[in-house]
């Protein structure tokens, strides 16, 4: 399907909301790729400790779900992280 065909049959709204399913659905379920490679991540680690019973494949799996909301005196400490750093890195005018 051509980009100017999908422009005319799909809304914008209803594109937003297809790529938000979709990402979703991605971060939803661990795929097959994920696994083999958290595999090959432990066994990796599992060479360099000294308990490698110890380590998981579950360990090197991402983790995904909802952000949780951050408190006022959270965003109040970022900001000023934030601004404090940009004050110390002045933008060049050119």
């Amino acid at each position: 399907m051509s980009v100017q065909k999908a422009q005319s049959e799909i809304s914008s709204t209803e594109f937003v909301d297809w790529i938000t399913y979709l990402d979703e659905q991605e971060t939803k379920h661990h795929q097959k790729l994920d696994y083999y490679l958290a595999n090959i991540a432990a066994e990796i680690r599992r060479s360099y400790v000294k308990e490698p019973v110890k380590v998981k494949m579950e360990h090197f799996l991402l983790k995904f779900g909802k952000k949780k909301k951050m408190t006022k005196e959270e965003a109040t400490r970022r900001a000023k992280t934030f601004f404090g750093l940009a004050s110390k890195y002045p933008v060049r005018k050119k």
